[in-house]
């Protein structure tokens, strides 16, 4: 199989994850903001892991290298028109881009800034690029149930403009998702879709509260689900779609190796799971590399394959019609 021709869906990636280290390097100089050093080549070994990586407390204190130069309109609307061209270059059809707003603000910029003007960079980028995508905006652990009520308001306000849907993202072992109730009440009543990150810790618990509590169709990881039989059966009737992070997971030591994972074991459970980079450009991987380990190590067949594909393009969270188009494309792709 020719995987980087094979036309593909990433429904799990962090806009601030997919920042090109040369961009960063730039806008952190033209904005005056401070950083290790202005030479990309170099700066790459402060924002980028490699496949060794084996420590979340590493993997995570890479973005804050660069999370001052994101509150400005440049940064999002670059970042996100970039995105759509690396995607393109991988043959990623249809992506579905997720970032925090209000991780995204200064006293000067808001919320409602930074989703303005990233969904300018994702407009110009899907006409130049000829790429697919929507928005989904990230309620965030850590940050105010009054931060994320307004995260879901504003998902509602621009949601025929690109916005797509709602997740839950931050430390899951640190912050619970039960004080952000009202949020997720908020989003089921304005009937915005619903991912959640979940179960990338320890706990199966985070998932079924996220699946049967705020209403989450789709799963951000869903590791620990393994250790929870009863509850695995439950999600795979309900239909939850899971967005598996292979490479990502390897390196926040959520698995030990990645023949630990239990990616096998869920596709022999008949779960509905998809494949996504999650952060690529930290990872330094694109989608492509993902599908090459997971043919590799899970030895997958073609009819696998598309599998994940179709699963993940009936999992979409945009318009029926979007889901039409792209379920009916990967049913009749033939495998080069």
């Amino acid at each position: 199989m020719n995987l980087k021709a094979l036309p593909k869906i990433d429904l799990h990636l962090h806009l601030d994850g997919a920042i090109r280290v040369a961009t960063i390097a730039e806008l952190g100089e033209e904005l005056g903001i401070r950083l290790p050093t202005y030479d990309a080549k170099e700066l790459a070994k402060f924002v980028q892991v490699d496949r060794d990586c084996r420590s979340l407390t590493d993997f995570l204190k890479r973005f804050e290298v660069f999370y001052p130069i994101l509150p400005f309109a440049q940064t999002q609307e670059r970042i996100a028109y970039e995105l759509c061209e690396d995607c393109a270059r991988d043959n990623v059809i249809y992506f579905e881009a997720r970032f925090a707003p209000a991780l995204c603000t200064s006293p000067k910029f808001t919320m409602e800034d930074a989703i303005v003007a990233a969904l300018e960079g994702f407009r110009r980028g899907q006409r130049d690029f000829g790429v697919r995508c929507g928005t989904i905006l990230c309620c965030y652990r850590s940050v105010s149930v009054r931060e994320n009520v307004e995260t879901v308001k504003l998902a509602h306000k621009y949601r025929g403009q690109g916005v797509v849907g709602i997740d839950l993202a931050g430390d899951e072992n640190k912050f619970p998702a039960a004080p952000h109730a009202e949020a997720f009440a908020l989003a089921r009543k304005l009937e915005i879709p619903i991912t959640i990150h979940a179960g990338e810790g320890n706990s199966p618990e985070n998932i079924r509260e996220a699946v049967f509590t705020h209403g989450a169709t789709r799963i951000g990881h869903g590791v620990s689900l393994q250790h929870d039989p009863e509850l695995l059966k439950a999600v795979r009737d309900r239909g939850t779609v899971f967005e598996i992070c292979l490479t990502s997971n390897l390196q926040t030591c959520t698995v030990p190796s990645v023949q630990a994972h239990p990616f096998r074991k869920f596709l022999d459970e008949k779960l509905r799971v998809t494949l996504n980079t999650d952060d690529p450009a930290i990872s330094n991987i694109t989608l492509t590399d993902e599908f090459e380990l997971a043919v590799r190590e899970f030895r997958l067949k073609p009819a696998e394959v598309r599998g994940l594909l179709l699963n993940a393009a009936q999992a979409v969270f945009g318009e029926v019609s979007l889901q039409r188009d792209l379920t009916e494309r990967f049913t009749h792709l033939k495998f080069g």
